[in-house]
């Protein structure tokens, strides 16, 4: 009996000390449904794009490279437009450079470039060739981090311009002081929700999050404690029910008035917290538990077959597309491609000829994956037109998708874009049950919601509303005890 009623105060202070924190979270979970964290999607980036004017293009890209006085070679190159002219972007050793293609020299990138460059992004929006922001009238700022650019994917392009246009919507955009590019863009509705949102529910405040081990540990434990006093009131709570031998008024509750609801909403919605909270707990991977799975770079190396040099990255003599806004090398067995994008699609076209690559077949894919598990065999290679449980296809994008499946001790699964030979996901025995755990308990991301998002956001509203009532009376609880406790 002493023991049980230790559990209780451990309960009650737990809820005391965490309600607030949990009443947060799930009304911020709420928000999270319908506005998401600021991002720059690709096919966003290349809407704004103006497409490539190949005849203005001078220099190939092994004289640009040579040209920035870098050694050895980039890991990634592209090529695009920015204010009516060709640049090339480099990728090396994590951060980004740029230079134009037309002549030869690097290209700075000065705040009055940057505040051309955001100037030009609104207006190709527009589709207009008339300027319907100026520049001069921009407001600009050098900055390393802020609120919505803490993202690592922006390390290789700070510090950054953050331009804050005058438009109704109050956009800003973080333009890389490295090579010019638009890397972000935010509206102020976006903004203005995400603190209700995504910055709650993260924990995502700038200072505790640029201390990244220290902002994971603050989360993780402040999980791990609601997982604590959620299983403990459910347990405490069927301890206290009685369905059969009831209580007087027939009652399965001996408690009265904030009391009483809180326990009956518990035992309905007390699951679903345990459920959603030790999710929530594991997406930060505790003691390198289970974890989405990343392609490794020695995967990517035997995957592209050879490393690609700057020798290799030509454009073809023949190439008249007028539809490419940006284009990228890439090697696929051994063999360089380049990979032209607009924001509709994307396609590979050879170098030699010109012409545009058709899907690999499967034969020629499941030949190079080998190469990724070199230990183990093939067991399966399915094309996918919905893709799977662990996959989400975009069947307009990625018609063409292969799935080929391992026989290591993790049965590693690949998908792969036939049309561009992108390998788009990665699954083994530990992300497929991350994916469970996570994706299937904390976004409902299950049969028959998963393809259903009005069904998915049905459910996770009436589930969280069960949650913020059970939370708001335990918090309404705990109130009147401190009160108790002054007087």
């Amino acid at each position: 009996m002493i023991k049980l009623r230790y559990l209780h105060l451990l309960h009650r202070w737990l809820g005391i000390g965490l309600g607030l924190f949990v009443l947060l979270w799930f009304l911020s979970g709420l928000v999270m449904l319908f506005v998401g964290y600021p991002k720059l999607t690709q096919t966003e980036r290349l809407s704004h794009l103006a497409p490539i004017k190949l005849q203005q293009v001078k220099l190939n890209a092994a004289q640009t490279w040579a040209a920035t006085d870098n050694i050895g070679q980039p890991e990634k190159a592209r090529l695009a437009m920015r204010l009516q002219r060709p640049a090339y972007y480099f990728l090396q050793n994590g951060q980004w450079w740029s230079a134009w293609a037309d002549v030869n020299g690097s290209s700075k990138i000065t705040e009055v470039l940057a505040k051309k460059t955001a100037a030009q992004y609104e207006n190709n929006a527009k589709s207009t060739k008339t300027l319907l922001t100026a520049p001069e009238s921009i407001d600009t700022k050098l900055i390393d981090h802020d609120q919505w650019s803490i993202s690592s994917s922006l390390n290789g392009h700070r510090p950054l311009y953050r331009v804050a246009l005058d438009d109704t919507q109050g956009s800003e955009l973080y333009i890389s002081s490295h090579t010019g590019e638009v890397v972000l863009d935010t509206h102020r509705s976006e903004r203005t929700w995400n603190w209700l949102g995504s910055v709650i529910h993260w924990v995502y405040f700038t200072p505790l999050r640029m201390e990244r081990e220290l902002w994971r540990q603050v989360v993780l434990w402040l999980a791990f404690a609601g997982v604590i006093l959620a299983t403990l009131g459910l347990w405490l709570g069927i301890q206290r029910a009685r369905f059969n031998r009831r209580y007087s008024g027939d009652r399965v509750t001996p408690y009265l008035g904030w009391a009483r609801w809180h326990h009956i909403i518990g035992l309905s919605a007390g699951v679903f917290c345990i459920t959603w909270l030790f999710s929530g707990w594991l997406s930060l991977t505790p003691f390198g538990w289970f974890s989405d799975r990343d392609l490794s770079a020695t995967e990517s190396e035997h995957w592209a077959g050879s490393k690609l040099t700057t020798q290799e990255m030509r454009l073809p003599v023949a190439l008249t597309a007028t539809n490419i806004k940006e284009i990228e090398w890439v090697k696929f067995a051994n063999k360089a491609y380049i990979l032209a994008k607009n924001d509709q699609q994307e396609w590979l076209i050879d170098i030699e000829s010109a012409k545009q690559v058709p899907p690999f077949s499967s034969a020629t894919l499941q030949l190079q994956a080998k190469q990724l598990q070199k230990n183990a065999a093939i067991v399966s290679a399915d094309w996918l037109t919905n893709g799977d449980v662990y996959f989400h296809q975009d069947a307009q994008k990625t018609p063409k998708v292969l799935r080929v499946t391992f026989s290591d001790s993790l049965k590693t699964s690949y998908y792969i874009n036939a049309q561009t030979t992108e390998i788009l996901a990665s699954q083994d025995s530990n992300s497929r049950v991350y994916r469970w755990l996570f994706n299937g308990l904390h976004r409902m991301d299950i049969s028959p919601l998963g393809d259903n998002l009005l069904a998915r956001r049905i459910t996770i509203f009436v589930l969280s509303t069960g949650g913020i009532l059970l939370t708001v009376a335990g918090i309404v609880l705990g109130w009147r005890r401190l009160c108790r406790k002054r007087k």
